[in-house]
């Protein structure tokens, strides 16, 4: 591993448990098992190393997230596949990279300026095949076929990304709500599930009609 790649592993869960301003260098450093000096040689400051930071998380999010989805829609995929793989991947990966979901809902909570040139980034990794472009094409052909209602796209990706992220943004939620939760693992299930199923049921022409042709079948 080198010295680059140790100082981002240890960077990593210092701005997530601490966020962007609350990290210090030094904690890093020791955490990498690396000379402080070397890390201001590498990334010259902390708002250097941030940035790469966000990039990497946000590459990782791109590589488990987007390919995945690229590839569902590339092999035609229904709809109901293509959107409900959307969502469940989002709250899996969500919940198995907790210090990428921290250090993400951070920056863009702070509104961190690093988000525009990350995102320029991570555009530039995707020249040849813009998943965000691709799928709301996807939604797109959706409403043009009458499979999707004819809303608006935009907010569609939002209220998607909206309902997968509200749950990471802070677990107090669940005790403002009065939601006891014992077993992490299962809630997120029924999570997923409840997710797909208000999105398909507001959005699918005839998902409610094929949900009770399978149910009508298995019973």
């Amino acid at each position: 591993m080198t010295s680059r790649e140790r100082i981002l592993n240890a960077a990593i869960p210092v701005f997530a448990r601490k966020g962007r301003h609350g990290a210090h260098m030094e904690e890093i450093a020791a955490l990498a098992h690396i000379n402080k000096a070397m890390i201001y040689y590498i990334f010259h400051n902390k708002d250097d190393l941030y940035l790469e930071v966000l990039k990497f998380v946000l590459a990782k999010a791109r590589e488990s997230l987007a390919f995945a989805t690229y590839e569902d829609i590339k092999n035609e995929k229904s709809y109901e596949e293509v959107i409900s793989n959307y969502i469940s991947r989002q709250l899996s990966f969500f919940l198995e990279n907790m210090n990428y979901t921290k250090i993400m809902i951070d920056a863009m909570s702070n509104g961190a300026e690093e988000i525009a040139v990350t995102m320029k980034y991570i555009k530039e990794l995707e020249r040849d095949n813009n998943t965000t472009i691709i799928f709301k094409s996807f939604i797109e052909k959706g409403k043009s076929e009458k499979r999707i209602r004819d809303i608006d796209t935009d907010q569609l990706v939002i209220s998607m990304v909206g309902m997968v992220i509200i749950y990471f943004l802070s677990h107090s939620i669940t005790e403002v709500f009065e939601i006891e939760v014992i077993d992490e693992a299962q809630f997120m299930e029924e999570r997923k599930r409840s997710v797909i199923d208000l999105i398909m049921n507001g959005i699918m022409v005839s998902f409610q009609e094929e949900t009770q042709i399978k149910k009508n079948k298995a019973s």
